[in-house]
């Protein structure tokens, strides 16, 4: 393995590692932090006879649920044009700061690209179906482009001497973390299956390696 690619690959998991990190430091001091604030609650259940266990279950049931409404209250807010400023100031400072700024800009980005559509249709907007890595094995893809550019499809009928082939432009997300790489890559229409799935069900279902169980369909382009 030569030094680039060792370089590449350190990379890489660095920008895997930091999301997921921060990600769980901040649910993890969260937690700590509304359980700490929710101690009287606690003391209150003791002193009126419930048992220490069930108490700490309770706690922790009320934490989980006053969290996950934070979050969607955050998740409002940022929809809202004041959060949006917010959230462009925060991106300003991250960004600025030296190793962390380019990994976070570049996250911030592909996560947009998958999870926020646009107007001008250049988001992941069809889940497809192709045969990957190898035969009769299958991949969940990003349909990205209707097709490819004509001078990848001339080539690509070149290397396999077909003649006009409709192409698409799939990208192939890495599992268990969809935005932070993958294969793009230009597919014959023929072998692209359309899939019954949203993009969000489908980004869920990477993220967890499969455990999430989504009802789907599959069906011929």
């Amino acid at each position: 393995m030569s030094e680039q690619q060792l370089k590449r690959k350190f990379l890489t998991g660095i920008a895997v590692v930091i999301p997921l990190a921060v990600s769980a430091w901040v649910l993890l001091s969260l937690f700590t932090f509304v359980g700490g604030v929710l101690s009287p609650i606690g003391e209150i259940l003791s002193e009126s006879g419930v048992e220490s266990g069930t108490v700490v279950i309770i706690i922790q049931v009320l934490s989980v649920g006053l969290i996950a409404i934070l979050v969607l209250a955050i998740g409002t807010i940022a929809q809202r044009q004041v959060g949006e400023n917010i959230i462009k100031t925060v991106d300003a400072y991250v960004t600025q700061i030296p190793g962390i700024g380019s990994v976070y800009q570049t996250t911030r980005q592909m996560s947009d690209l998958v999870l926020d559509p646009s107007e001008d249709g250049a988001q992941f907007r069809e889940v497809k179906l192709v045969e990957f890595p190898v035969e009769n094995a299958y991949t969940l893809a990003f349909l990205t482009s209707e097709s490819p550019p004509e001078s990848i499809a001339t080539a690509a009928d070149r290397i396999t001497g077909a003649e006009s082939t409709a192409y698409q432009t799939v990208f192939l997300p890495m599992a268990p973390n969809p935005v932070m790489g993958g294969h793009l890559t230009h597919v014959p229409v023929s072998r692209i299956e359309d899939v019954d799935m949203t993009v969000e069900q489908a980004v869920q279902y990477i993220l967890t390696t499969g455990i999430v169980d989504t009802d789907t369909s599959v069906e011929r382009v």
